[in-house]
């Protein structure tokens, strides 16, 4: 059966970013194919919010508000329960999407039917919207491509928002990890690949929109330090799921080797870190490969130093970056 547009909803999740919301709904609005557009508040601290959103674009949209917070991952469990359609697509209310996303994935579906999920690329942008970079660091190549659980033994070549994923199977799944802090979408597109599959677009097809703002919660993640064991530990989600002829242990060391642990996030977040995160980061600082000499100096400097010389650079490069 073919993937049609009237069977495609796109939700924004809202919480408290006036800033940014009306960019976010307009482009769900403002597709080349109209789809239904949802827009599900998680009981956010701004009590006009609703009001400021439906007075711009009134019956074009639906508001719904949950009755408490669930959190980011359980509110994309609210946005399953409200859609009527059997397609979903999540967009966060500072990110926005391109103009023929929904008709590119379409046409994605077309070309590779009965997957359980859909994507294309997406470029990173700054608050202003200025192009930073484009996401994923693995480009396709073709027009399109098939994607299945080997193409993604440590997660998916993909960044949030840009995809479209089918209800039915996620919920059969048991929808998103609520308690998960930072990789409840990862594991969700490899629960989703497993059962199904998946394919890639060339397209270009959403935008991400990068910004320090403590309202963002990766950005609390990440500041917690709580990032990089997250991922860890998703990365061994993803690799049970394998088939048992592909099937491989998680190694940290490896993975270390080829990924690096940033200098730049010890040196901006390591004066903040509670004593034992700031430890197993250094931890990982040590097992690194260094990719040039600088990190190479900076990881013996560590060695010898240990927490207490990262902790003091950390404070050192704040304060010359404030002055």
């Amino acid at each position: 059966m073919s993937l049609l547009a009237n069977q495609i909803t796109i939700a924004v999740t809202v919480y408290n970013r006036r800033q940014f919301v009306k960019q976010a709904v307009a482009s769900a609005l403002n597709q080349s194919v109209p789809v239904r557009v949802v827009v599900v508040e998680d009981c956010g601290p701004d009590p006009g919010l609703g009001s400021f959103v439906q007075d711009e674009f009134g019956s074009r949209i639906e508001y719904m508000r949950n009755p408490k917070r669930r959190g980011l991952f359980g509110n994309w469990n609210a946005c399953m329960d409200v859609c009527a359609t059997e397609w979903l697509s999540i967009l966060h209310d500072d990110d926005y999407l391109a103009p023929g996303f929904v008709e590119a994935m379409v046409d994605l579906a077309r070309h590779v039917p009965s997957q359980a999920l859909y994507f294309g690329r997406t470029i990173w942008v700054d608050e202003q919207g200025r192009p930073m970079g484009e996401y994923p660091l693995w480009p396709v190549k073709e027009d399109w491509r098939r994607i299945g659980l080997r193409d993604i033994p440590y997660g998916p070549p993909f960044d949030f928002p840009g995809q479209l994923f089918q209800v039915s199977t996620a919920k059969a799944v048991g929808g998103f990890r609520e308690s998960s802090y930072y990789c409840g979408d990862r594991e969700m597109w490899a629960k989703l690949i497993a059962r199904n599959g998946a394919a890639q677009t060339a397209k270009l097809v959403a935008y991400y929109r990068y910004h320090d703002s403590w309202d963002r919660g990766t950005n609390a993640v990440i500041r917690s330090g709580r990032q990089k064991p997250a991922f860890f530990v998703q990365n061994k989600r993803n690799l049970a799921l394998m088939p048992a002829d592909f099937r491989m242990r998680f190694d940290r060391v490896a993975y270390l080797r080829e990924n690096p642990l940033s200098v730049v996030f010890l040196l901006r977040h390591g004066a903040s870190l509670r004593s034992r995160m700031l430890a197993y980061h250094v931890r990982l600082l040590l097992l690194s490969r260094p990719p040039h000499w600088q990190y190479a100096v900076y990881q013996q400097c560590a060695r010898i130093g240990g927490v207490r010389f990262v902790r003091l650079s950390s404070r050192l490069w704040n304060w010359m970056h404030r002055a």
